[in-house]
């Protein structure tokens, strides 16, 4: 059994958790990011061509807002195009009748709209949070779309660790911190400083979706860092085969 600290905000991460515990791991919680919803964004759709979301929070709080405001609902019949297999999977879960994935990063993203979506059809409508990975809307804006971007969320960052992940990363007690996203890895990093526990978290192996999210720890010192060899969680998962397991 291996001690996880698990860092992706809720409700992601009691869905991580109980995945961990059926793999026969102890996932300890410290989300570090808040996701706060925006109720009053305004989204213009009359001449979309297409959706693009680039996670499953986007896909949830734009799915939240169309589903509790009459002049949205009709965004569930515009085409979705998502970056990765996740994402798409939450899109159809959440009601949206067209969605079709990238399987990949931001550029595989920009390809596929490429493929199927002309520059003169319409405008892409890029629904997500206030910071964003990438410059999708400036890659395809580039390539001659209009591109609106709109946030429908706030992923806050954590200033301080949960009670129990200090308790248990000052006592030595992790075996692994699992990392999904660049602002996700900022904060932790940011939260161990201010809770004394910086050399602790260099000393912590991290797993983490992409060389880029795990970029912020080899920053801060870090040194043992592996990436996935896919940005998706089963991957990240695959990579616990290598963390040494308490008896």
């Amino acid at each position: 059994m291996a001690r996880l600290l698990v860092t992706r905000p809720q409700p992601h991460a009691a869905g991580t958790a109980a995945a961990l515990a059926a793999l026969g791991h102890a996932p300890v919680l410290s989300p570090m990011l808040r996701v706060e919803p925006r109720a009053d964004v305004h989204i213009g759709f009359d001449d979309a061509a297409a959706l693009a979301l680039t996670s499953r929070t986007a896909v949830e709080a734009t799915a939240a807002l169309a589903r509790v405001r009459p002049d949205l609902q009709a965004l569930f019949a515009v085409p979705v195009f998502t970056v990765g297999a996740a994402t798409a999977e939450a899109a159809r879960a959440a009601g949206f009748e067209q969605v079709l994935s990238a399987d990949g990063a931001v550029g595989d993203l920009v390809r596929l709209i490429r493929q199927y979506v002309r520059p003169g059809d319409g405008a892409i409508l890029h629904l997500g949070g206030a910071v964003r990975a990438g410059d999708l809307a400036g890659d395809l804006a580039m390539a001659g779309y209009s591109v609106s971007t709109i946030v429908v969320y706030e992923a806050v960052p954590a200033t301080r660790l949960s009670a129990p992940a200090a308790a248990a990363l000052a006592a030595g007690d992790l075996d692994a911190a699992l990392v999904y996203s660049e602002r996700t890895a900022v904060a932790l990093v940011a939260a161990a400083a201010a809770d004394g526990l910086a050399d602790a978290l260099a000393a912590l192996p991290c797993l983490g979706l992409s060389k880029a999210v795990l970029a912020p720890l080899a920053a801060a010192g870090v040194r043992d860092l592996c990436a996935a060899a896919e940005p998706n969680e089963n991957a990240l998962f695959a990579l616990l085969q290598g963390v040494p397991r308490e008896v």
